[in-house]
C-alpha cells in the first residue's frame, strides 16, 4: 500500500447533536479537500457510495464507520478520523437496511484500487479493541486521539 498520511490535523472532534452520517461525511471530506488530499468530487463520491454500500461496523458497543470511494477522487493517500461526541445513526456494512450508532469514523482516501482491503483489516483490528476506541473517544484533543490511534497505519 502506498504511504498513507495520518496526523493530528486529520483528527476531527465533532461535538454537535443531530447530525446525519452525510453531515459527518461531508465535514471529514472537507478536511481532506482543504489539505489537498482529495479532489472536489470526493465528498459527493463518498456520499453516493455510502448510500449504496454502507460502511458501519456494528461491534455491539462502540461502532465505527469506514467510508471510502473510488481512487479517481483522490490526490494523495490519507485517513481522516472523526471522533463523534454524540453517536450518529449509520447503515451497517453487513445489514444495509439496519443502522447502528457510530462513534468513530475512519474516512479513507486511497490511491490504490484495492488498498482499502488492507486498511479495513487494520481498522477492524482497531475497533475490536473497544478499550482503545473508548480512549480515542474520550481524548481531550486531536493530538491525544491521534497518539492513541496512530498505530492504525503502522
Amino acid at each position: 500500500m502506498a504511504d498513507l498520511s495520518f496526523d493530528s490535523s486529520l483528527v476531527v472532534r465533532i461535538d454537535e447533536n443531530g447530525l446525519t452520517c452525510e453531515d459527518v461525511e461531508r465535514r471529514l471530506a472537507a478536511v481532506l479537500e482543504e489539505q489537498g488530499y482529495v479532489k472536489d468530487t470526493y465528498a459527493q463520491a463518498i456520499v453516493d457510495r455510502e448510500a449504496n454500500f454502507p460502511t458501519a461496523l456494528d461491534m455491539s458497543g462502540l461502532n465505527v464507520a469506514i467510508p471510502h470511494c473510488d481512487v479517481a477522487n483522490v490526490n494523495k493517500a490519507a485517513m481522516c478520523m472523526g471522533v463523534l461526541a454524540n453517536p450518529v445513526d449509520w447503515h451497517k456494512m453487513d445489514e444495509p437496511d439496519e443502522t447502528c450508532k457510530v462513534s468513530v469514523v475512519c474516512m479513507l482516501a486511497l490511491t490504490e484500487a484495492h488498498a482499502h482491503l488492507e486498511m479495513l483489516q487494520k481498522v477492524i483490528a482497531f475497533v475490536q479493541d473497544q478499550e482503545l476506541v473508548a480512549k480515542v473517544i474520550d481524548a481531550k484533543s486531536a493530538d491525544e486521539a491521534f497518539a492513541l490511534a496512530e498505530s492504525l497505519i503502522a
